[in-house]
């Protein structure tokens, strides 16, 4: 069985080295992207089996980057679970009008996240 790949989409190290340690036990390949220009190029290049997308990042924001993804018949099924801190009402209601699958606000418990990963990639 081939392994399941994750990209992460993070300008923050820190959160790339914990969300590797969190996903560890689900024996996933890890991409990384370090703004929305990367995430864009990678999901569309070779599309993960899920993309975990930061909302705030230079160059396009995850907001951005889900709503160009959406749009394209190859990524427009893309499984994405928003990752960030912008986790005020409306920010959760963007990210569930323009399609992402689940949302999780920073910080994190790795478990929750751990759990969430796993839900939605066998959704």
């Amino acid at each position: 069985m081939t392994a399941r790949r994750v990209l992460i989409a993070d300008d923050n190290l820190q959160i790339r080295m914990l969300v590797k340690a969190a996903l560890r036990s689900l024996d996933c390949e890890i991409a990384e992207a370090v703004d929305g220009e990367q995430a864009l190029e990678a999901a569309v290049t070779d599309p993960p089996d899920l993309l975990l997308l930061d909302v705030t990042m230079p160059k396009l924001d995850g907001f951005e980057v889900l709503a160009f993804l959406r749009k394209r018949p190859e990524t427009a099924s893309l499984k994405v679970v928003m990752l960030t801190t912008a986790g005020q009402k409306t920010d959760l209601q963007r990210g569930v009008e323009l399609g992402c699958d689940d949302y999780v606000v920073k910080p994190f418990e790795p478990r929750a996240l751990r759990e969430t990963v796993e839900r939605v990639l066998d959704s």
